[in-house]
């Protein structure tokens, strides 16, 4: 068996369209002074906190199972407020899952009205047994999937991070028809510091 190594983050909304997300998705990301934009080729940041990223993109899968999923670039555990801003803006029941392999842990926050509602998770030697028993349970869908595989799967002119074009052994995930890669450039741009500075 091989260990595919996922580490991840995902943000589910409950019983809110495609079209509907996508639009508070924009909204968000224009309060955060973002606009939208088609540039390919991200440059992968994975130190910096996600809401600091100069670019940052979204694939959104239509609503499965009474669930819209939202993946980002990087697949980062931090979700920049993402789920909290998602939930808030719809009225709705949001998750944001995280998922490590490599540290062995995951964890989710659940959100209802833009309220944190209840966490919890583990990172015992069952954490993987625990974390596919949530997902079961709520019948969350696309666990495991990457942006960078929905990217691909969705062509060559959607944005995807540098190097992307290829999944590591061939796997090509299962991408519903509708689904929307969003991508959107800060407006902020960075301070230089003086070179005399502490």
């Amino acid at each position: 068996m091989t260990n595919l190594g996922f580490h991840f983050g995902t943000v589910y909304v409950r019983d809110r369209g495609l079209a509907d997300v996508s639009r508070a998705v924009e909204e968000l990301m224009a309060e955060a002074a973002r606009q939208p934009t088609d540039e390919r080729g991200l440059d992968p940041t994975p130190d910096e906190l996600t809401e600091a990223k100069p670019i940052r993109s979204f694939a959104l899968v239509p609503m499965e199972d009474g669930w819209t999923t939202v993946l980002e670039d990087g697949h980062p555990l931090d979700d920049g407020g993402l789920a909290l801003g998602l939930s808030d803006v719809l009225a709705a029941e949001a998750i944001h899952l995280r998922y490590s392999d490599s540290e062995g842990f995951w964890e989710y926050t659940r959100y209802l009205e833009g309220q944190p509602l209840e966490a919890g998770g583990a990172d015992d030697d069952d954490f993987d047994v625990g974390a596919l028993d949530f997902v079961n349970g709520l019948r969350l869908p696309h666990f495991g999937v990457y942006y960078e595989e929905v990217a691909v799967a969705a062509g060559e002119r959607a944005p995807a991070l540098a190097g992307a074009l290829t999944i590591a052994g061939g796997v090509v995930p299962r991408i519903p028809i509708g689904t929307e890669i969003r991508t959107f450039r800060s407006e902020i741009k960075p301070r230089l510091q003086s070179s005399d500075s502490p």
